[in-house]
This record gives C-alpha cells, sequence and structure tokens, in this order.
C-alpha cells in the first residue's frame, strides 16, 4: 500500500489509524495537526480515521523560533 505524507510517498503494509502512523513517525506526544485527502482531522478522531491506498496526509507541527 502506497501512501503520501508531506508530498513524499511511503509504502506501508496495510491500512493504519492517523494515530498509529504518527507514532511510528515519531509524532508520539507533539502536538500536530493532521489532513487526510485535504481535509482537516480533529484530534480525537486520529485512532479511528484509517489511512488506506494512495490516501494524501499533511502532518504540520508547530516550530520554535522565528
Amino acid at each position: 500500500m502506497q501512501i503520501r505524507i508531506n508530498g513524499q510517498f511511503r509504502q506501508l503494509s496495510g491500512p493504519t489509524s492517523i494515530q498509529d502512523l504518527l507514532e511510528e513517525l515519531g509524532y508520539r506526544n507533539h502536538f500536530v495537526a493532521v489532513a487526510l485527502n485535504q481535509q482537516c482531522i480533529p484530534k480525537q478522531q486520529f485512532q479511528e480515521k484509517l489511512v488506506r491506498d494512495q490516501d494524501e496526509v499533511e502532518i504540520l507541527a508547530p516550530m520554535a523560533g522565528g
């Protein structure tokens, strides 16, 4: 299964929740905003919303500094 994360293609073994994907990518305890196929997903739905083949995911994290 292939998805696109922030413009980069990535292979996954199968559908996975946004929460599990974030943990796999190292965002376990970080505040992030996530869009799935150009639709903003509320944090309360990260565990139930699945990322599937050909989906596009955008992950935005705040950065310190200026």
